[in-house]
């Protein structure tokens, strides 16, 4: 029994010690459809270790992400985390899926002039939110090489992504 107290007390000293140390929300500004602006990311679970990034109002319910280096990624409370995997640039689309998966995602994440998260990547052009299949507007990337040659659904702006303190 004592082994075990140790143990777990060990396990939870470590787990702490690994916290991210500056934890925000990511919150979308700039856009120019009122309604995805001020708007937080929060992960929408579609299968084992899966989910897709949409928006929402409710602080409550939005992720609390952290860069580990240039990976961005979303603290989820377990020992393993959760990282933005942005689809490739495979389909000839102005835009690409973002998800949020079990694992580090992709790296290249970074703070741009210390106020907007972007993908330091020469296909990166921006953060497109649209009113997608999830009841709630969902968060994609922007193709750069694309970019203004396919246009979006009407119901689709781009947005910048900040990072915005977590209160608690």
């Amino acid at each position: 029994m004592l082994f075990k107290s140790l143990s777990l007390a060990v396990a939870s000293l470590v787990a702490s010690s690994l916290a991210a140390p500056s934890e925000f929300y990511l919150k979308t500004t700039g856009s120019n459809i009122t309604a995805h602006n001020d708007l937080y990311v929060e992960a929408y679970h579609t299968g084992a270790g899966l989910s897709d990034p949409v928006l929402t109002t409710v602080t409550a319910n939005a992720g609390h992400f952290y860069l580990n280096e240039t990976y961005l990624q979303m603290d989820i409370g377990q020992e393993f985390s959760y990282g933005f995997d942005l689809g490739g640039a495979t389909n000839y689309a102005a835009w690409e899926f973002v998800e949020i998966n079990a694992g580090q995602g992709v790296p290249g994440f970074e703070l741009e002039n210390n106020s907007t998260i972007v993908w330091n990547n020469t296909e990166f052009g921006g953060w497109l939110a649209c009113d997608w299949w999830h009841g709630a507007p969902q968060l994609f990337w922007i193709v750069a090489y694309e970019e203004g040659a396919i246009p979006y659904p009407s119901s689709c702006s781009e947005v910048d992504l900040i990072p915005a303190a977590i209160s608690s």
